[in-house]
């Protein structure tokens, strides 16, 4: 591991003597270096069942806040466009596009009856389509539905996403094709839309389709003893390599891979932490995110509350960070550093090459409980 470690920094460009702080002890907080201008967005919640979609600066300064019908999940954002979409979490029926800026709401989608919302969505480079995750809950089939954004955001179509509970999904660096994480469960309204139904028969795989045609051009899946690993999250670097983090719908005691390095066209590669990390994982990955780099990508794990670190050079752990229920995880411009958010209010900067965790200043953000996942917007 100590071996590992070493090629990784020199990858990254960092020598010379550091010093590796205790997990889960950041330095003394500072403010956030001034080149970092961009401001954050998530969904967020307050003390009373109150839901929103906020954004805040590198310091933590809460910009704006603005109110949603339910609980939000992921944002999609607009190429070159002050839109944002806001998708309910699963099973959804709202969707809501916003202004980046001021969280003014622009338009607002609707599921159609069949269908639910899964929580997840993202533009064509373009900006002209946006792509949502949906469950077909009748037929216990995944689609992902297109909505033009040129046309007041009507939806114009849907594909299979080839296979059961699509979740999150990626535009690829092609920008003509589009992965999706088929997390294998079956779920439907009449059952709470949250209840698993077919936890000894899931399917999961990881589907790469074609945006314009739906035609389906490589798949991948876990090995058969591996089938209750639901893939739900994922990130794709600019060379096309896909990190994805796994949920495991079995005993908390199995020792089963959490994360998973794909390149489409082979096998999708299980990595795991050592063993007294994996352990603090608690079968739960949250959000999936590569760093400006391409060379590292951190996954939350909020059950467990830490961040961990991967190298993708080595296909192995780099590392991991104290995050109490922290989950919310966005890249920043430098490498090997992410912002991340907890659900308990807390803001942090983490740099994973380092191995530090400084709390984001201002206080202001700790007024609410950040949601799963966090979107970086350069100003």
């Amino acid at each position: 591991m100590k071996h590992q470690r070493r090629e990784f920094l020199k990858l990254m460009g960092v020598g010379g003597a550091f010093t590796l702080l205790p997990v889960g002890i950041g330095c003394a907080a500072s403010a956030p270096a001034v080149e970092d201008r961009a401001h954050y967005i998530s969904a967020s919640a307050g003390d009373h069942d109150d839901f929103y979609v906020s954004a805040f600066n590198a310091n933590g300064k809460i910009l704006f806040e603005q109110a949603l019908p339910g609980r939000g999940h992921d944002l999609g954002l607009r190429p070159n466009h002050v839109d944002v979409a806001a998708v309910e979490r699963r099973p959804g029926l709202y969707g809501l596009i916003l202004d980046r800026h001021s969280g003014e709401v622009r338009a607002k989608l609707h599921c159609p009856e069949d269908r639910r919302f899964y929580g997840h969505a993202v533009y064509s480079n373009d900006g002209r389509f946006l792509y949502i995750t949906e469950n077909d809950f009748d037929h216990a089939r995944g689609v992902v539905s297109v909505w033009d954004a040129e046309d007041g955001y009507r939806r114009i179509a849907e594909f299979d996403s080839f296979g059961t509970g699509p979740h999150e999904l990626h535009l690829m660096p092609d920008g003509e094709s589009l992965v999706i994480a088929n997390g294998g469960l079956h779920t439907h309204p009449d059952f709470d839309g949250r209840t698993a139904l077919n936890i000894d028969s899931m399917e999961p795989n990881l589907s790469i389709i074609d945006r314009h045609t739906g035609k389906l051009i490589h798949q991948a899946a876990l090995k058969a003893d591996w089938h209750q690993l639901s893939i739900r999250h994922l990130d794709v670097a600019s060379n096309g390599t896909i990190a994805a983090g796994f949920q495991y719908q079995g005993e908390l005691t199995d020792q089963v891979p959490l994360v998973g390095l794909w390149h489409p066209g082979s096998e999708i590669r299980p990595i795991e932490a050592p063993d007294n990390v994996q352990l603090r994982m608690r079968q739960y990955c949250g959000s999936v995110r590569f760093d400006a780099s391409g060379q590292v990508f951190g996954i939350s794990c909020p059950r467990g509350g830490l961040i961990t670190f991967w190298d993708v050079k080595t296909s192995g752990f780099l590392t991991h960070i104290a995050a109490p229920d922290g989950c919310g995880l966005a890249a920043t411009d430098v490498a090997g550093q992410f912002v991340g958010t907890s659900g308990l209010g807390t803001g942090w900067r983490m740099d994973a090459i380092r191995r530090k965790r400084v709390e984001l200043p201002d206080d202001s953000l700790k007024s609410l409980h950040w949601d799963n996942h966090l979107r970086r917007i350069s100003i």
